[in-house]
């Protein structure tokens, strides 16, 4: 019992210092990075604050204060794993529509929009060849890293673990739009119901990756 008090208050000790050194990596970077400001550079603190929790989490999970899966990449046969995987894509047909249809709008109010191709993948950008092992990493540690741990730690309570869940991931985009910060708690929110369900990494990356790369795609960001 004295154990799993001590690894809940060091999850959650954890949360705040990550928040903490999201804030403080942000203000080194705009000191040593010729160049960088917020807005614009949002993307590269997010890898460089990844990097820094990783090597955290890595060092904890070998010093036993948090636990990590690799079952997370099995499909068990509890997974209704085509189930799952249709879902996935029909969340991405509605969304990739719903952003074709706004696309097409902004076409015909902002030349600005039309100039831009309907589709382009804008590899040169931010490093977005790397989005799709990006977004995996970024459930890897939000997902069997972080949200089972801190369902351990809150006595198994699946809806309070993923609002907070979901509103830690809102705060590691604090130095986006607003818009985008309350995307992202939702979709961490959404896959987090997947994830919980299914207890695998590969519907929720589909949608982590989509959702996250069509808007740049279809020339909406």
């Amino acid at each position: 019992m004295e154990k799993l008090e001590n690894k809940s208050r060091s999850v959650f000790a954890l949360s705040l210092v990550s928040i903490l050194i999201l804030i403080v990596t942000n203000k080194i970077c705009e000191k040593i990075l010729p160049g960088y400001t917020i807005p614009g550079s949002e993307n590269l603190l997010i890898k460089i604050f990844m990097v820094i929790i990783s090597v955290i989490a890595v060092i904890l999970v070998l010093c036993g204060k948090l636990s990590f899966s690799f079952s997370c990449f099995r499909i068990s046969k509890d997974c209704n794993f085509k189930r799952e995987m249709m879902e996935a894509v029909t969340i991405i047909l509605i969304y990739a529509a719903v952003l074709f249809g706004y696309r097409l709008y902004k076409n015909s109010t902002d030349p600005v929009f039309s100039a831009r191709p309907l589709f382009a993948l804008y590899l040169n950008i931010n490093f977005r060849w790397f989005y799709p092992l990006s977004a995996l990493w970024q459930e890897l540690l939000i997902k069997p890293l972080w949200q089972d741990n801190v369902k351990q730690a809150m006595g198994g309570k699946k809806w309070s673990t993923l609002i907070y869940i979901g509103l830690l991931f809102c705060i590691y985009h604090m130095h986006f739009p607003l818009y985008y910060l309350s995307a992202a708690g939702v979709l961490c929110m959404l896959t987090g119901i997947l994830y919980e369900r299914d207890k695998n990494i590969w519907g929720v990356w589909a949608l982590h990756f989509c959702l996250g790369f069509l808007p740049r795609a279809v020339g909406l960001a």
